[in-house]
């Protein structure tokens, strides 16, 4: 997890359907686009500035919308490649350490 963005709280930004880093809107911006169903949101995609890109930010940002999703006990369904990598390679590391 990059260590600058790391503190940052993950905002749910339902006007937009945004689940974001509060980046300043001058350096850029990192998001996951989604869609809420009942008790379930698909995840349909990760954009982050181009400018901001190499740092770890759109990992930082995966991580800290799947514990978004725990820790509102949803159902997911994940339509990013990014994010369906980035998921697949989490739970192999944690399959790995048991």
């Amino acid at each position: 997890m990059n260590p600058l963005y790391a503190t940052m709280e993950l905002v749910d930004n339902r006007t937009e359907n945004k689940l974001e880093l509060p980046i300043n809107s001058e350096e850029g911006h990192a998001f996951v686009r989604y869609r809420v169903h009942d008790n379930h949101i698909d995840l349909d995609y990760i954009e982050v500035s181009r400018n901001l890109r190499g740092q770890g930010i759109a990992s930082t940002l995966a991580e800290k919308v799947f514990a978004y999703i725990a820790a509102k006990n949803m159902e997911y369904t994940i339509y990013c490649s990014f994010l369906k990598s980035w998921k697949n390679r989490r739970d192999m590391q944690e399959n790995d350490a048991e």
